[in-house]
């Protein structure tokens, strides 16, 4: 499936990507122009392979925060946070971002999990609470405005500037109805915008003649990375915790009631017990994503992500705490090829 902004991408020259089924821009003039592009202005992300949802009931709010890691009571409209979605060991198998929309409602982002996937985990539960469901994904399309020149991005074209992480507020342009939700997905400053599908090729045309300029997959991988960003599923498995993907302070309250696997969570955030997390190399070579990662003669992670960014390679790697120290020295093992030598960095990367 493509994005309905294909004929756009495709006249600029895009390189295109398949990402969950839909084929999106990789890259357009190269990530180290993206990325500089997102530093010193504003970039367009086209986004519409993510599921949009609603949650809606009377019971909501208190379905949502037995759910979800986040305090979703303390949601008022126009506030939004995200959560994760964890099995009752406290294991993470995927991510959402929720915005309170009314006392009874709620949008939501999928991140890293289908909208089938959340129906089998979740629909037992919602049918018992009578809550409910709605697939959103073909009114409601992704975009977003990533770069230190966002806010001023929104500002030019007239539409409303969150100041909080995650807070959202309503706007116009081209006709319609947009919401405008402060999320930063580079490490830069950034928002999504959750714009109508049949105006969605006028608003990015509006955003691009304000001055955005569009940002691929590549790039958005690539600043993730240099801020420290963990993407599921790619930088954990069905058994990573919160704090060893270094999300806890993001998804996680721990001033709330009962949810599905706090009491693991809390004991971790309590005893600090983790032996390992998503730590930041900068490696000489050119590593393949998989490499295992060794500390002399001891394997201590895998290489989950990486990018090169002005000719050198940098990565994740969830690795175990002998290998945390920023300056340690580590040996890549691709299964095919010569070892690599990397070194730990703190973050940002680059």
């Amino acid at each position: 499936m493509g994005s309905p902004l294909a004929d756009w991408h495709a006249t600029h020259g895009a390189t295109m990507i398949d990402i969950d089924g839909t084929s999106l821009p990789a890259r357009y003039s190269g990530i180290d122009a993206e990325i500089a592009a997102a530093r010193s202005g504003a970039t367009l992300l086209d986004l519409s392979h993510l599921p949009v949802i609603t949650i809606e009931s009377p019971d909501a709010k208190r379905w949502c925060n037995g759910m979800f890691t986040n305090n979703i009571r303390k949601m008022s409209p126009g506030d939004g946070s995200r959560s994760a979605m964890c099995d009752d060991r406290g294991r993470v198998q995927g991510l959402i971002d929720l915005y309170s929309t009314s006392d009874e409602a709620f949008l939501g982002v999928l991140d890293g999990v289908g909208l089938g996937w959340f129906q089998k985990r979740y629909g037992m539960y919602m049918v018992l609470d009578d809550i409910e469901l709605e697939d959103c994904t073909e009114d409601l399309a992704v975009v977003s405005v990533q770069g230190a020149g966002a806010p001023a991005l929104l500002t030019a074209v007239g539409l409303p500037v969150p100041e909080s992480a995650r807070s959202h507020l309503t706007g116009d342009l081209c006709g319609a109805t947009l919401r405008v939700a402060r999320r930063d997905r580079t490490g830069l400053s950034g928002f999504d915008l959750f714009v109508p599908r049949e105006v969605l090729s006028a608003v990015w045309l509006a955003l691009s003649e304000a001055g955005a300029t569009p940002l691929g997959q590549d790039a958005l991988d690539a600043l993730r990375i240099i801020s420290g960003q963990a993407r599921w599923p790619n930088d954990g498995t069905d058994k990573s915790m919160v704090h060893e993907l270094r999300i806890n302070e993001e998804v996680c309250a721990f001033d709330k009631g009962c949810y599905v696997g706090q009491e693991v969570i809390n004991r971790i955030d309590v005893k600090g017990a983790i032996q390992k997390r998503l730590t930041g190399l900068r490696i000489t070579g050119n590593a393949p994503i998989g490499a295992r990662v060794f500390l002399g003669e001891r394997a201590v992670g895998t290489l989950t992500s990486s990018a090169v960014v002005n000719g050198h390679q940098i990565g994740l790697a969830v690795l175990r705490k002998a290998a945390w120290e920023v300056g340690t020295v580590v040996t890549l093992h691709p299964e095919d090829g010569a070892p690599l030598s990397a070194t730990v960095e703190g973050f940002p990367l680059a």
